[in-house]
C-alpha cells in the first residue's frame, strides 16, 4: 500500500470534503482516504450543513454526490464555487446522470466527474491531480504577480538600464523555474533537451511528463512575440500541459485541453504553436500531434535515413474549445536506436545571405552527417550548424529542441 503525502513544503495536510446523503458512501470514502493518504477528511450527509462548515473552514477539494434530497450536487457545487472559486470540484454521478455531469464541466466549473461505482485508485489519482492543480494555480498566480510587478517597475524606470537588466534577470529566473528541473528517468529511453531564449526571457517552453501505462508526453510550445508578454503566456502553457500528468490521453487530447486553457487566458492577438509526442516506453509506439510547429524528424539509424513526420494542425488560442478541430495524429514506431527530434522554429527558420532556409537547405544534411551521434550531440551540432548557416544580420528567435532516443 502506498501512502500519498502532501507536498513537503506545506505545513498542513490538504482538507478534502465529501458530501453524500448516504452515510455508507461518506464513511467508505473517509476510511479509504484516511487509511491511504494523509488528507484531513470532512464527511457530511447534508449539503446545507457542508456549506455552513465551508463558511468557517475552507477545504482544498470538494467531492459531492449528484442526487441528494434537499439540494442536488450541481446546486451545491455552484454555491461552493461562489464561496471559494479556486477549490477543485469533483462530482460523483451514476451512469444515467453522465450527460448532466458533462454539462456541468462548463456550467459549474467542475474539475472532474467520476461515475459510480468508482475505482479507488482512479479516485485517489483524480483527487491528487486536483490538489496538484490547485497548488499549481496558486503558484502560477504568485509567479504572474511577480512578473507583473517586474513589468510595472520596468515601465516606470525604463531609463535606468541597470534596473532593467536586473529585473529581466529575475523574470528569467522565474520563467526558468517553470521548466522541468530534471527529465524523467527512463530505462529504455534517452532524453536530451536544449532551451536558448533569444532575449533575457523568451516565448518558448518545453516539458516532459509521465502518462498512465508507462508512456511519456513531450511538449514544445512557441508563443508569438517576445519579452514579458510571451513569458507570461508560458505560465498558461505549463498549466494546460501539466494537468495531464498520470492520465491516459492521446497527443490530440492534450492539444485540445491546452487550447481550452489558452483560448481563455492568452492576451488578444497572442497565439501559441505546439507539438506533443506521446511515446510508449515499452513498445516504442510514437503518436504525434502538431499545432503549427515545424515537422519533427526521426533519425532511422539502422537504415541510415532521416524521416520527417508530416503532421499539421491549428495554432492554439485562435478559437475556443467548441470550434477547435480534432488534431490529426501520426502514428509511427521508434525502433531501437531511433531518435525523435522535436524543435521550435528558432532553429528551422534561419536564413543565409541567399535567403535560403536552414530547415530546407541544411538541416537534413546536418542530421544525416550526425545520424550515429548521441541525442545531446545531435542537438549541439544542429544549433552550431544553424549558426554557421545564418546570415550575420539574422534576428534570432528562441531555440528549443528535444531528442528522444530509444535504447537497444
Amino acid at each position: 500500500m502506498i501512502i500519498e503525502h502532501n507536498d513537503a513544503g506545506s505545513k498542513k495536510p490538504p482538507v478534502v470534503m465529501i458530501v453524500d446523503d448516504e452515510m455508507m458512501v461518506t464513511q467508505t470514502l473517509k476510511s479509504l482516504l484516511e487509511l491511504e493518504t494523509d488528507y484531513e477528511v470532512l464527511a457530511h450527509e447534508s449539503p446545507s450543513e457542508a456549506l455552513r462548515v465551508l463558511q468557517t473552514q475552507p477545504a482544498d477539494l470538494v467531492i459531492s454526490d449528484f442526487l441528494m434530497p434537499d439540494m442536488d450536487g450541481l446546486q451545491f457545487l455552484s454555491q461552493v464555487k461562489r464561496m471559494h472559486p479556486d477549490i477543485p470540484l469533483i462530482l460523483l454521478t451514476g451512469y444515467a446522470d453522465k450527460e448532466n455531469a458533462i454539462k456541468a464541466l462548463n456550467e459549474v466549473g467542475l474539475y472532474q466527474y467520476i461515475e459510480k461505482p468508482w475505482d479507488n485508485d482512479h479516485l485517489k489519482l483524480t483527487i491528487r491531480n486536483g490538489l496538484n492543480s490547485k497548488s499549481l494555480n496558486r503558484t502560477l498566480k504568485q509567479k504572474i504577480s511577480e512578473l507583473d510587478n517586474i513589468l510595472l517597475q520596468v515601465e516606470n524606470l525604463s531609463q535606468q538600464n541597470t534596473l532593467l537588466t536586473d529585473e529581466l534577470a529575475v523574470a528569467r529566473e522565474v520563467q526558468l523555474s517553470l521548466l522541468p528541473k530534471s527529465l524523467p528517468a527512463q530505462d529504455r529511453l534517452q532524453l536530451a533537451t536544449r532551451y536558448t531564449p533569444a532575449l533575457e526571457i523568451g516565448g518558448d517552453f518545453y516539458d516532459i511528463i509521465p502518462l498512465q501505462g508507462d508512456k511519456i508526453a513531450a511538449l514544445i510550445a512557441d508563443v508569438t512575440g517576445h519579452g514579458i508578454q510571451a513569458a507570461l503566456s508560458t505560465v498558461l502553457i505549463k498549466l494546460g500541459f501539466s494537468r495531464f500528468a498520470g492520465e491516459d490521453v492521446s497527443p490530440g487530447d492534450i492539444l485540445a485541453g491546452m487550447n481550452k486553457v489558452l483560448s481563455k487566458g492568452l492576451p488578444q492577438g497572442v497565439f501559441a504553436a505546439a507539438i506533443v509526442a506521446v511515446i510508449d516506453v515499452q513498445s516504442g509506439e510514437c503518436r504525434v500531434a502538431n499545432a503549427g510547429t515545424p515537422h519533427p524528424s526521426i533519425l532511422r539509424r539502422r537504415a541510415k535515413d532521416v524521416e520527417r513526420v508530416p503532421v499539421n494542425g491549428l495554432l492554439l488560442g485562435i478559437v475556443d474549445s467548441n470550434l477547435f478541430p480534432p488534431a490529426d495524429e501520426v502514428v509511427t514506431q521508434l525502433a531501437p536506436d531511433d531518435c525523435l527530434i522535436l524543435y521550435s522554429d528558432g532553429v528551422c527558420e534561419v536564413h543565409n545571405d541567399r535567403s535560403e532556409e536552414f530547415y530546407t537547405d541544411g538541416m537534413q544534411d546536418t542530421l544525416l552527417l550526425n545520424i550515429d551521434q548521441p541525442g545531446d550531440t545531435v542537438i549541439d551540432t544542429l544549433v552550431q550548424a544553424a549558426r554557421k548557416f545564418s546570415s550575420p544580420k539574422h534576428e534570432w528567435d528562441d531555440i528549443t529542441i528535444i531528442a528522444i532516443e530509444r535504447k537497444r
